[in-house]
């Protein structure tokens, strides 16, 4: 029993296992507890042949995808669709099955996002990396277990003397007096081995400090998304160090920071609060929020965050890691919120009658935004949210 007690298996599934439907209203009590019935992905007395731990499907991942895959929707627990539709703040894991090519130019799949290991998904390693980028975790071994804790245990759970987890473990709500809000997300705190496949790997960074709107749970949008507070890069971190730590680095020398203590300058506030379109800088902070270029507002307590806020940022705020990338997936390569290759954001690959596109494919790559309505056709990167006309 010792083995069943130190599984990681993400209870992101179990709690979908009571929520199949969208919205009948189980899935957020299910996960609220921070944990949940063992028979959801574990069978008592043998689980599926060559599977660790008990599973009822060939490794964790698939046991998470068994619930947490289908068509996305508002409502939808979906972060693997058939088609891209799974909308929610971290990507859908889709992209990573999708090969585009076009005359000069590809975008492999693989490119897409974190290669999860889900036999039963069919989804496999990253075929060039064999560990994480400025750090040293197996691509092997990746998993969803690799960052969200299966039995939603805070500061090391009971083995480290926690008390009970109350509270939304997927919102990031607080729970109730005498009990542990549970991570956002059920992330793995500074506690968490990054996994049973980890190889030695620990995390050194609690989970971040964060809340999902409950409107529409999933999907997300200006007015419904999540508000991030803080911590998101110092927990990416504790598998990219190298990454936060060098920042990164464009071709024309460019150094991009990222966390707590990279506070936004007065002139990059004011361009992201007034910054509507390429070239019309006429909006206001109380409507300013893009879902496309989020950003953390420097606030440790999560009741102070408001996720269907469109409330630009202030001098408390900073750029994090998921200001330009998605946590899962995206339809581009280095799991970018936009095309990061595209001069102009309505030449964006996916494109029709790109190799491999299908009509779907092109409609989902911006959350269902037609970039070239809505902005303009002559619309760039979204750098210019922050930098406005500093990008060249």
């Amino acid at each position: 029993m010792a083995g069943i007690r130190n599984i990681a298996t993400l209870l992101l599934c179990t709690g979908a296992l009571l929520a199949v439907s969208p919205g009948n209203g189980r899935s957020q009590g299910f996960h609220s507890g921070g944990t949940g019935s063992c028979s959801g992905c574990h069978s008592m007395h043998g689980g599926q042949p060559g599977s660790q731990w008990l599973l009822q499907k060939s490794d964790p991942s698939s046991i998470c995808l068994n619930c947490h895959s289908g068509f996305g929707g508002p409502n939808s627990t979906s972060v693997f669709s058939p088609d891209g539709s799974a909308l929610t703040p971290g990507g859908d894991f889709y992209w990573l099955t999708k090969n585009f090519s076009w005359i000069g130019g590809q975008s492999p799949g693989y490119e897409h996002g974190h290669n999860i290991i889900a036999i039963d998904y069919n989804l496999h390693p990253d075929p060039l990396l064999v560990q994480a980028p400025g750090g040293s975790y197996p691509s092997a071994r990746l998993g969803c277990t690799s960052c969200h804790d299966p039995h939603g245990q805070v500061a090391g759970g009971s083995r480290q003397g926690g008390l009970p987890i109350s509270g939304s473990g997927s919102y990031g709500d607080q729970g109730a007096p005498g009990t542990i809000s549970g991570n956002y997300r059920l992330l793995g705190d500074s506690f968490y081995s990054g996994g049973s496949g980890a190889s030695g790997n620990s995390f050194s960074n609690d989970a971040p400090i964060a809340r999902q709107s409950t409107i529409r749970q999933f999907e997300e949008s200006n007015t419904s998304h999540v508000d991030y507070g803080s911590g998101m890069s110092e927990w990416c971190a504790n598998c990219h160090s190298g990454v936060l730590n060098n920042a990164h680095q464009s071709a024309g020398g460019f150094e991009h920071p990222a966390g707590n203590s990279e506070k936004l300058e007065s002139e990059i506030i004011t361009n992201y609060n007034t910054y509507l379109r390429t070239g019309d800088f006429s909006g206001m902070a109380a409507t300013a929020y893009l879902q496309f270029v989020p950003f953390e507002r420097g606030i440790s307590n999560p009741e102070l965050l408001d996720p269907n806020s469109s409330q630009g940022p202030n001098a408390n705020a900073n750029v994090m890691c998921l200001t330009c990338h998605r946590a899962h997936a995206s339809a581009f390569d280095n799991s970018g919120r936009w095309d990061f290759k595209a001069t102009l954001l309505s030449q964006s690959h996916p494109a029709v009658g790109d190799g491999g596109v299908t009509p779907t494919d092109v409609f989902y790559s911006y959350y269902g935004r037609n970039i070239a309505a809505e902005f303009g056709s002559g619309q760039r990167q979204f750098c210019e949210k922050c930098h406005g006309s500093q990008i060249p």
